[in-house]
């Protein structure tokens, strides 16, 4: 578990930003790549991040410019920059960032997402990072290479069980090195979910956060991924057509995705999917770290697999 903000060093932040608390701080429900509390201050509540250590201080940069192109458009929280214009401030090894804080009781309903993750693409197709650097989504050539690595260096027969059947899905369902390279990457959120999109009532704006992941990626595999993300694996296959055809109907309304790019939008998902090494959960239990995020792979690769020609003619439809 990620240590919370304490009050000293949640201080020491403020000072960088010429700021002071004047009301106690929350810390909010937090992932694995930050910690995040609000605290007010005379500028208004801020919500006041952390980076995870993983994240060094290329890919921190990476996130702070991306949330500003974005909320420089009304499509994520305002992000406050230091007296010298530093989009994030480091303290002891740590990076943090700070943003106005943004209230919301519920995430956004499924079409309102879908139009606003077309909005922050559109708007993302204009940014140009300034400096190196990284991309978290990446995708092994061959997409089997990384899976092939592990079972190499495996010991354990539940892990060596768990790449194997990766490797099968990658024969039977996944995409080749060739047709991977043929989808053109552009930026992406990197996370794009409900639970990373805020909802303001007045004006609507639907504002996302947690940039930590953006990439230069195939755009499809987001719009998919994003999909997969905000609806249960439960659904019967007539309501999973239907819901998967309002969600891309909705997208498609903002931004177009071309139709050579959204028939390899199932496929590029599963081929993304299996070939992820990060984490890994088999029959006896966790390997790598964040069981749940493993567990809820492996479940949501099964079903969409299940599912793959439904899928497959919705996203081939022919889109007004």
């Amino acid at each position: 578990m990620t240590a919370a903000i304490g009050a000293e060093e949640l201080s020491a932040c403020l000072r960088q930003y010429g700021l002071q608390a004047c009301g106690s701080a929350r810390p909010l429900p937090s992932g694995h790549v930050g910690v995040t509390t609000v605290v007010p201050t005379d500028q208004g509540s801020l919500a006041v991040k952390r980076f995870g250590r993983r994240f060094d201080t290329v890919r921190t940069l990476l996130a702070a410019q991306a949330h500003q192109h974005a909320a420089l458009d009304g499509l994520a929280p305002q992000l406050r920059q230091t007296p010298n214009g530093q989009l994030t401030t480091e303290i002891n090894g740590a990076t943090y960032m700070l943003t106005e804080y943004i209230h919301t009781a519920r995430p956004p309903g499924l079409t309102d997402f879908a139009a606003a993750l077309a909005a922050l693409h559109a708007r993302l197709d204009s940014f140009r990072p300034g400096g190196r650097r990284t991309d978290f989504l990446e995708l092994s050539d061959p997409p089997a290479a990384g899976l092939e690595h592990l079972l190499r260096q495996s010991q354990g027969e539940a892990l060596r069980e768990v790449v194997n059947w990766r490797l099968r899905i990658l024969a039977e369902f996944g995409l080749g090195a060739q047709a991977v390279a043929s989808a053109p990457k552009m930026w992406v959120h990197g996370d794009a979910r409900p639970d990373n999109v805020l909802a303001r009532r007045t004006p609507e704006q639907h504002l996302f956060i947690d940039f930590d992941q953006v990439s230069r990626f195939p755009r499809p595999y987001e719009v998919m991924r994003a999909y997969v993300a905000s609806v249960s694996p439960e659904l019967p296959a007539p309501l999973l057509g239907s819901t998967f055809r309002s969600y891309l109907s909705a997208y498609q309304a903002v931004t177009s995705i071309p139709a050579a790019e959204r028939a390899l939008m199932i496929d590029l998902y599963i081929t993304v999917q299996a070939a992820e090494t990060r984490t890994f959960t088999t029959p006896e239990g966790e390997v790598r770290d964040m069981s749940a995020f493993a567990r809820t792979r492996h479940q949501q690769l099964i079903w969409i697999i299940q599912h793959r020609d439904l899928l497959r003619t919705v996203a081939e439809e022919v889109w007004p």
